[in-house]
């Protein structure tokens, strides 16, 4: 039986919300049974309908597709989330590296104090931020993860967490 474009679009927006990492075209054309041309237009219908509502979702397309909070949203619904494993320093320190980055560990240390050597093993660990030798100190830097897993794009998207995060 042949699917309709509706039920296809209704298995995409399905696939791509129960997905933790991002889905390829490849992925997503063999499962649908779609051209690359059929799901360029399933994309875009999608990416339209959440686009021109107020809605909390958005398609981000990174490195795949997948669906995401909207980062104005992200912090106030953080706790509902399965892995909400970050205290709240550690999500300090995430905040200051990504805004500020590339920052300097000794910077961070001068900020949030000795904790913070602790809060950059941990969130090396996690793939959050990677980090590199540079003199007597290291430069911090967040990672492709840090974007996937927040739904980040710009600088723009961070400042919008971090706003959405200070009122609440």
């Amino acid at each position: 039986m042949r699917e309709s474009k509706e039920e296809k679009l209704a298995l995409l927006e399905a696939a791509l919300f129960v997905t933790e990492k991002p889905l390829s075209a490849e992925e997503l054309k063999r499962f649908l049974g779609v051209t690359e041309e059929e799901l360029r237009n399933l994309l875009s219908e999608l990416k339209r309908r959440y686009d021109s509502n107020d809605s909390g979702i958005e398609l981000l397309e990174l490195n795949g597709y997948k669906l995401a909070v909207k980062a104005a949203y992200s912090q106030r619904v953080a706790r509902f989330a399965k892995h909400t494993e970050l205290s709240r320093g550690l999500l300090r320190a995430l905040s200051l590296i990504a805004y500020y980055e590339p920052m300097k560990q000794s910077d961070l240390v001068r900020a949030i104090g000795n904790r913070a050597y602790e809060y950059v093993r941990e969130l090396e660990r996690m793939g959050f931020i990677r980090s590199e030798k540079f003199s007597r100190t290291k430069v911090l830097r967040t990672t492709r993860h840090f974007k996937e897993y927040f739904g980040i794009r710009s600088k723009e998207d961070l400042r919008d967490v971090i706003k959405a995060n200070s009122e609440s």
